[in-house]
């Protein structure tokens, strides 16, 4: 591990079972089962078509698997409906997907306010905060643009502090610095750590960078929808 301040341990905070899921008759994840626990930093490679956004999206109760068990903070998935598990997500998990899902008709300050306001905070509030954290991710230009008038990093930077305005307990990544450039890269990548390190929540961060995979705790390797190889990281 490349941080030093790492303190994993407790209940797993992710449990997947046994996790098969498929799209138009292809096997996309075969038997997957994994753990993570609080304060671990886990990245998952693999090749294109290896089946790592379906596990994250799994995870993230985005995606109802075939077959197997997800549990999250030690509730079963299966019997929650799509209001429980879209709480659990603004509340519990952050979530960074590739393209930063931003909502167009929101500026990029109401996109990062969004959880909060969602959750019924003050608005005032909501608002201070959403600022804060896009200054803390080199986005405070944007409070007032709109996600058609962003570019793809842009809108990036935008993503991971609405991601981590909550101050998440799971933060699920997929290829968060896909779409910047590698000093971008780099620094939105020592934010999410940092955060993760200093709240002690987990990170999975799905990734095709050696880089980005070499700072976790344990990489997970998929191929061909089942895990390859596991190496804890030194």
């Amino acid at each position: 591990m490349s941080e030093t301040s790492v303190n994993v341990g407790g209940e797993p905070v992710l449990v997947l079972d046994g996790i098969q899921h498929a799209y138009h008759r292809t096997v996309a994840v075969r038997g997957i089962s994994l753990s993570v626990r609080p304060g671990e930093i886990v990245a998952v490679t693999g090749p294109s078509g290896c089946g790592k956004s379906t596990v994250l999206h799994v995870a993230a109760g985005l995606i109802r698997p075939q077959s197997g068990t997800v549990r999250l903070f030690g509730q079963q998935l299966e019997g929650a409906g799509d209001d429980e598990r879209a709480r659990l997500r603004r509340s519990k998990i952050a979530l960074v997907l590739q393209f930063g899902q931003l909502v167009p008709e929101l500026t990029g300050l109401d996109n990062v306010a969004l959880p909060l306001l969602l959750d019924g905070h003050d608005p005032k509030e909501a608002r201070r905060l959403a600022l804060s954290w896009l200054e803390r991710c080199g986005a405070q230009d944007l409070a007032e643009v709109g996600p058609p008038e962003m570019s793809g990093g842009q809108a990036q930077r935008v993503a991971v502090a609405r991601s981590l305005i909550t101050s998440p307990q799971l933060i699920l990544a997929d290829e968060p610095t896909g779409s910047l450039d590698s000093i971008g890269g780099r620094e939105l990548l020592d934010l999410m750590l940092g955060e993760a390190r200093r709240s002690g929540a987990a990170l999975v961060v799905v990734t095709h960078d050696n880089s980005v995979a070499a700072r976790a705790d344990r990489e997970i390797r998929l191929l061909d929808g089942v895990i390859a190889s596991e190496a804890v990281l030194a």
